[in-house]
Order: structure tokens, then C-alpha cells, then sequence
């Protein structure tokens, strides 16, 4: 294990490059997209498989996807409410902001950094629920409010979606792998981790080149009545779960950090898919992000996370 402050303050060393390049022209949002194309493709899938082969199964562990599903439930139905007297496509846009998670292009370098291959198991186990949430309930939501979506269909076109990502093709086939106990070659598995490590300098300068604390002002107080649902619900609920679950340390450790992660930045694509306001998408990301990474390190100062 690291040293948390050391492994904070390097990462926001490298995504403040992130930013820095964006900001002197060397590199694009749209270079940004390229390149996160390129890391779902490559390094992302090969740290899902890595992590996956590698678990040692428990009945605790099954709870983390649960608590991450419903969770996010919770969070997605105080937003129905909420925002029930907005627009149709508002109303879509803010409810889909309160549920799913951004582990991969954000947690995973952090938790890797301090807690090693240990807390990326957790982590990963939480990142199961989290593909239910993000794929399937975030996504169907918006098209339940979408004018333009094609509703007939929806879980058709959900369940394609779904089976063409790779990193979800890696988690499954990382998961029987594991269970089967089907043995692997250690040349095999010597280049998948090696595309591995690639995936944390490319998810941190990533975070800056896509950061930006530009917000419409008209959508001010419900970006914040979002982010408000999401922190102040998962702040409560976790920190309950923290002192009433009877689990070691880390189990407890790694729940309470993945439960005030940010907005999921599939919540982009399908604002931009759906015709949705993407600028009220991306300050749910951007800021969410920033809200998080302070979070974390609090908590992982306060808690002392690292030594426990």
C-alpha cells in the first residue's frame, strides 16, 4: 500500500498535465474521445480480465454489486420525484444524473494506487452492479424520456449495446475463467497485464483533458440538486453501512469510497444520443468528479483507509 497523500497528490500532478495540454492546444476534447475509445479497447478490458482471474470468491463480496444496485435505485427514484415537475427531456437528463458510477475512467487508478490488486477487487465486484445500473437502468431511463428514442426496441437495443462493450465481454469471461478454474498460460497472462498498467496514466490525463468547471447558468441549482442527492444520500447511507455491517475493514473500506463516486461518463453518450442537454450531462461528470476526488481523500485521511 501506498501512502494516500503520495498517491493523490501524484495523480493530480498528472491530470493537471491532462488539463494543461488541453488548455495550451496540443490536445482535443475530440483526441480525448479517441483516446478513450482506444483505452475501452486495449488497457481498460485488460485490467477488468487481470482482476477478475485473480478474485478469491466470499459470500461478503456478493454484497458490494447488491448495495451498488440498490443504491443506485434509491438515488434514481428520489430523482423521479424530485424532478417530476420538470420537462420531459430535463426531467430525463437530471434522473439519469443521480444514478451509475464512473469507476473505470476515474477509481480505478486511485484505488489501484493505495490499496494495490486487493482494493481493485472490491472495486471490480462493485463494478458488476455498476454495469447493471449504467447499462441497463441509466440507459433505459433515458429512452423512457426521451421524445426520439425507439421504444419498441429498447431492450433489443440495450442488450446489443451491452454484449458489443469490451470491458464488459472481459468481466464476464474474466469471471468464468475464474470460477471454472480454467487454466491459463502465464505468456497469456504476462501481455494482458502488461496492457494493464497502461491504463492508469492514460485514465488520469484523460480526467483532465475532459475536465472543465464551465456550467449553464440555467441549470445551476438542479445540477447541484442532483449532485446533492447523490453525495448527501451516499455520505448517510455509507457511513450507516460503515459502523452496521459486519465485514473487515477493507470490505467496509472500499464501500464507502465506491458509494460517492462520480457520475458515469456514459451519462455523455446518452444525453448526446438521446438529444439531451450534454452540457448538463458534462457538469454532472466534471463536477461530480472533482466533489469525489476531495471526498475520497478526506475520507481516506480521516478513516485512515490505507493502514486498515
Amino acid at each position: 500500500m501506498n501512502s494516500p497523500n503520495f498517491v493523490f497528490g501524484s495523480a493530480l500532478v498528472v491530470i493537471s498535465i491532462g488539463y494543461l495540454l488541453k488548455s495550451l492546444g496540443y490536445v482535443t476534447t475530440h483526441d480525448a474521445k479517441n483516446i478513450s475509445k482506444f483505452l475501452m479497447h486495449t488497457t481498460f478490458p485488460a485490467l477488468v480480465f487481470s482482476t477478475m482471474i485473480k478474485i478469491e470468491f466470499s459470500h461478503e463480496l456478493l454484497w458490494l454489486p447488491l448495495i451498488c444496485i440498490l443504491f443506485a435505485l434509491l438515488c434514481s427514484f428520489v430523482g423521479f420525484q424530485i424532478f417530476k415537475k420538470e420537462g420531459s427531456e430535463y426531467r430525463g437528463i437530471l434522473t439519469m444524473g443521480c444514478s451509475g458510477y464512473n469507476l473505470g475512467l476515474f477509481a480505478y487508478p486511485l484505488i489501484e494506487g493505495i490499496w494495490g490488486w486487493k482494493g481493485l477487487t472490491y472495486a471490480a465486484m462493485f463494478d458488476i452492479g455498476n454495469s447493471f445500473i449504467n447499462f441497463i437502468l441509466t440507459y433505459g431511463m433515458g429512452n423512457y424520456f426521451s421524445a426520439q428514442a425507439k421504444k419498441g426496441n429498447m431492450w433489443k437495443h440495450v442488450f446489443k449495446r451491452i454484449m458489443s462493450l469490451f470491458p464488459f465481454q472481459a468481466m464476464v469471461i474474466g469471471l468464468l475463467v475464474n470460477l471454472l478454474e480454467v487454466p491459463l498460460p502465464l505468456f497469456l497472462t504476462s501481455i494482458v497485464e502488461t496492457i494493464a498498467q497502461g491504463n492508469k496514466p492514460l485514465v488520469l490525463l484523460l480526467m483532465g483533458i475532459y475536465f472543465s468547471v464551465r456550467l449553464p447558468k440555467k441549470s445551476f441549482i438542479k445540477v447541484f440538486q442532483v449532485l446533492g442527492i447523490r453525495y448527501l444520500l451516499g455520505l448517510s447511507i455509507g457511513l450507516m453501512l460503515y459502523y452496521s455491517l459486519p465485514f473487515d475493514a477493507h470490505f467496509r473500506n472500499m464501500m464507502l469510497i465506491c458509494i460517492i463516486l462520480p457520475v458515469g461518463m456514459t451519462l455523455i453518450t446518452y444525453s448526446d444520443e438521446l438529444n439531451f442537454d450534454t452540457s448538463i450531462a458534462g457538469a454532472l461528470v466534471n463536477f461530480s468528479m472533482l466533489i469525489s476526488f476531495a471526498l475520497m481523500w478526506i475520507l481516506v485521511a480521516v478513516f485512515q483507509m490505507a493502514t486498515g
